[in-house]
């Protein structure tokens, strides 16, 4: 009775843990893209744009009644916050072993980001609507980019651990002498930012297009679905290149240790800020123009497939 007592209240104070991390990845989702206009802004010499300004206009659209779509228009925002929301809660943010940890695979969180990214692509084409439509078509190549290198990460990850479950790629990387396993990941992580997110110039006004034809709660919706993703990939990509600042449960626990959960927080909110001013630096000097969506692209490939090379190199050393 003791011992299940034990497991229950575990379980109690996991879903506690799950639920934080959850709240913490909305409320920061929005703020994540802000921070990334602010940057761009600042590194343009462009007018002066407020981080919390993507929050007004989310609340601002919620507040608001929109025209009611129908087929695809109607259910895909709330289908897409939903799937956005499902891959947030299988990213570990700043703890390992939360419930449902089991579930949290990169080719389980690889394809709820694509899908993620696919919905608001067929319910732009729904309403028939040209300048919608043109903004879809225009997106068709973000998801080729994301197709081509995902493969590649989830087979790097699998060579990596075995398996492709992230909390035990991540627990991997913590150890002391994981090999060629920890370049790998960062090499990992890079490819996965240049495919993944929609960070690229002209990404912000092709959104906006596709989502014209809709209004009130779905756009609200649609706009919170797309911070979400792109605080996914930020995580995933600063939880493989930065490992150490997880806390995790240790000498048989079931979950982190009380004390270790700030500071997690902490390195958690460190490595996205750190990111988000790569992402800037990025834009300004390699994404100028829309012309390096190709470059983008080769160099996400070249970046998945050294983290492959480096895997196999490790291997035949051993």
């Amino acid at each position: 009775m003791m011992v299940s007592w034990a497991m229950m209240s575990a379980g109690i104070v996991g879903c506690v843990l799950l639920a934080v991390h959850l709240v913490l990845m909305v409320a920061c989702a929005p703020l994540a893209r802000g921070l990334l206009a602010a940057g761009m802004a600042w590194a343009g010499g462009a007018e002066r744009v407020p981080v919390l300004a993507r929050w007004r206009l989310i609340r601002s659209c919620a507040r608001r009644h929109g025209v009611r779509a129908a087929g695809v228009a109607e259910i895909a925002p709330a289908m897409a916050l939903a799937t956005a929301l499902a891959a947030c809660a299988l990213v570990p943010s700043f703890a390992l072993g939360l419930p449902g940890s089991g579930l949290s695979d990169l080719l389980t969180v690889s394809g709820l980001l694509v899908l993620a990214r696919l919905l608001p692509l067929l319910a732009a084409l729904a309403p028939g609507g040209a300048r919608a439509g043109l903004a879809s078509a225009g997106g068709v190549g973000a998801l080729a980019a994301m197709q081509a290198v995902f493969p590649l990460a989830v087979a790097a990850a699998v060579m990596a651990t075995g398996h492709g479950g992230i909390d035990a790629l991540l627990a991997r990387l913590r150890d002391p002498d994981p090999g060629g396993g920890r370049v790998s990941a960062m090499l990992l992580a890079v490819a996965l930012l240049l495919a993944g997110p929609d960070i690229g110039p002209g990404d912000d006004a092709r959104a906006a297009d596709m989502m014209v034809d809709l209004g009130g709660r779905g756009r609200a919706a649609m706009e919170l679905a797309r911070d979400l993703g792109l605080i996914a990939w930020v995580t995933l990509a600063g939880d493989l290149a930065w490992p150490g600042g997880l806390a995790m449960p240790r000498d048989g626990a079931l979950l982190p240790a009380a004390a270790s959960l700030p500071g997690a927080v902490a390195a958690w909110l460190a490595r996205m800020g750190m990111i988000c001013a790569g992402i800037v630096a990025a834009r300004v000097v390699v994404m100028g123009s829309a012309r390096a969506v190709r470059g983008r692209l080769v160099l996400a490939l070249l970046f998945a497939a050294l983290a492959v090379v480096v895997l196999f190199a490790d291997q035949e050393v051993a």
